[in-house]
């Protein structure tokens, strides 16, 4: 095959798709607007003499065996080798004392959370529990696609501390935004995520972080970083892509692996496909990274690789991720700490870096945005295709923009060659 194909965007999603295509038989090009990669642009290396050692995420990256089968399966193929971590959890009074920390015992193949006998006997314990026990029990099958995780909430009648102290701040890490923006999102997702992680195999990270997995997705493409698209122009003899300073081209097909709010290279001709790429909600919040310890808990013997910190009133929380138990290479490094819209900024002399973040939102409405998509995708004679996490049903992020990768790889019609990589793409996989 001598197509010719351009991705742009280097995020999970055009990486994807370009091991696709390139496995295809398809010359790829990649595009990127930053001089490095966008899976790993925003990576920390506390060793600068060592690239293989103090290397930090950002954000940290942790996959459940059940939640994450698409990405986990690509690090198999590419031989990048993935190892268990534990994820404990704690949750403390704003400034105050720590009132609930996790653990788990494997009951036959279910991992049942728990916690330490000194935690056991508190009322805080028994309502986090209670909570726990009622989700295990649930069928998301029972609920109906429309019912939204604040409905979820509300019949399920779950005590406040649960839901509020210790299961929406759960959430937010997961899915990364606001509690307003995930009330809307739909239930049955949500809740097969919660069980998924919560009371299935244990999580797993990739050795050497998302540098490793970006590396060998991103091997035998052709780079072009540091390249800002401006426009794009379909013409008889293919489709033309132009930068500031440069022309490209042709190419038979461009995969757009940008954000949805992020296609302003797209000319007026494109209406359709952009008014509903500019349906697709999004949010924002500040990743702090740092190491100001009064986002820990007090009792050092509490701390935990998960930490929410709640109001009393329940009227905001935070989460900050412990990073050093979770990577290999910090693990004799001073601590370091991932902070989630914190309710109080770090100390300036303890922060690293921070990163403001946008998140694809996943609501009801967003089911009949991908059909949509889906539809325009199937027009004759279709040159132009997009994915990225918003792309795809379904959380988590990283996940579903390994799909929309495979979805769009299928639409174009092509076949990959390496036989693990076309069983992963086989439609019955999904």
């Amino acid at each position: 095959m001598d197509k010719k194909i351009a991705v742009i965007g280097s995020g999970i999603a055009g990486l994807t798709a370009g091991l696709l295509c390139r496995d295809s038989g398809a010359e790829v090009t990649i595009f990127e607007a930053s001089s490095k990669r966008g899976m790993d642009l925003n990576s920390l290396n506390l060793d600068l003499d060592d690239q293989n050692s103090g290397y930090v995420d950002i954000p940290l990256r942790v996959m459940s065996p059940h939640a994450w089968p698409l990405t986990l399966k690509m690090c198999e193929i590419l031989s990048v080798k993935t190892f268990e971590v534990d994820t404990p959890v704690a949750c403390s009074w704003l400034d105050e004392s720590t009132w609930f920390r996790s653990s788990k015992f494997r009951l036959g193949s279910k991992l049942i959370p728990w916690v330490p006998v000194r935690y056991l006997f508190q009322s805080e314990t028994y309502q986090i529990l209670l909570g726990f026990f009622k989700i295990l029990k649930l069928n998301p099958d029972n609920f109906p696609p429309e019912l939204t995780v604040k409905d979820f909430i509300e019949q399920l009648n779950f005590a406040p501390l649960f839901s509020k102290g210790f299961l929406f701040p759960l959430l937010t890490t997961i899915c990364t935004c606001d509690e307003k923006s995930l009330e809307k999102w739909p239930a049955i997702q949500i809740l097969d995520l919660m069980k998924k992680i919560v009371f299935g195999d244990r999580l797993r990270r990739i050795a050497g972080g998302t540098k490793a997995l970006a590396e060998k997705l991103g091997m035998g493409l052709n780079w072009q970083s540091g390249v800002y698209i401006k426009n794009l122009s379909e013409k008889s003899k293919g489709i033309f892509l132009s930068s500031k300073n440069m022309n490209y081209g042709p190419f038979d097909n461009v995969i757009c692996a940008v954000q949805a709010n992020q296609l302003k290279f797209l000319p007026n001709s494109y209406d359709p496909e952009l008014k509903i790429l500019r349906s697709f909600p999004y949010t924002s919040g500040t990743l702090w990274i740092h190491r100001d310890m009064r986002f820990m808990p007090k009792n050092k013997n509490d701390w935990s690789a998960l930490h929410y910190q709640v109001k009393k009133d329940f009227s905001s929380s935070m989460f900050s991720v412990w990073v050093n138990p979770i990577e290999p290479s910090i693990a004799r490094h001073e601590p370091i700490l991932q902070t989630w819209n914190p309710i109080i900024e770090p100390r300036q002399e303890k922060v690293y870096k921070t990163l403001t973040m946008e998140r694809a939102v996943v609501s009801g409405e967003n089911q009949k945005l991908l059909q949509q998509l889906n539809d325009v995708h199937q027009l004759p004679n279709r040159k132009v295709f997009f994915c990225g996490s918003y792309a795809a049903p379904g959380v988590p992020l990283l996940e579903s923009a390994v799909q929309s990768a495979i979805t769009v790889i299928n639409q174009l019609g092509l076949t990959p060659l390496n036989r693990e990589i076309y069983e992963m793409c086989s439609p019955k996989m999904h």
